[in-house]
């Protein structure tokens, strides 16, 4: 089950996400696989890995996040955030199937996963069967769960930033 909460940040610090995201101040990274199993790809920006900061000069705005998903979400520490951005292919592509902690990896259910729309498209977050639509503002909170993404085909781009939380 999803935890959807809409207009998620305060107006004017997701003004601050969305002029980092949706202009060219960030750099974004392609990447051949958006899930290792079958070629598909996107751009990326690694904020956090392995509960470490990658690149402090971007992750003030990113940090604040963090905040206000402890006002939601009890959870421990994050493992990972990673921004990705989708560009359109002219058609809706669903990406694979998967979890982002592997089910045999003994921690896989002291996980939560969160995604964060950053722009409104008609791209969606699917986990299990229900299908979330990408909203500007709007945090998705769901279980370490079988879930994929879609690509967009109204807008150039689908911007998302995805949090791996330990729970407590």
């Amino acid at each position: 089950m999803a935890d959807i909460y809409k207009d998620f940040l305060p107006k004017a610090h997701f003004t601050e996400i969305q002029k980092l995201f949706m202009t060219n101040v960030i750099p974004w990274f392609f990447t051949d696989r958006v899930v290792s199993t079958e070629q598909h790809f996107m751009f990326a920006h690694t904020f956090m890995d392995d509960g470490k900061v990658i690149n402090q000069r971007y992750f003030e705005p990113v940090r604040g996040i963090i905040h206000q998903l402890l006002l939601k979400e009890d959870f421990m520490g994050v493992s990972r955030i990673r921004a990705v951005l989708y560009t359109n292919q002219g058609k809706k592509i669903h990406h694979p199937i998967h979890v982002d902690i592997p089910l045999d990896s003994g921690v896989s259910d002291k996980f939560r996963t969160a995604v964060f729309h950053i722009n409104t498209c008609n791209g969606e977050t699917v986990i299990g069967g229900t299908v979330v639509p990408s909203l500007a503002n709007q945090m998705i909170i769901f279980d370490n769960e079988p879930h994929y993404g879609t690509v967009q085909t109204d807008t150039d781009t689908r911007v998302v930033l995805n949090f791996n939380l330990r729970k407590s």
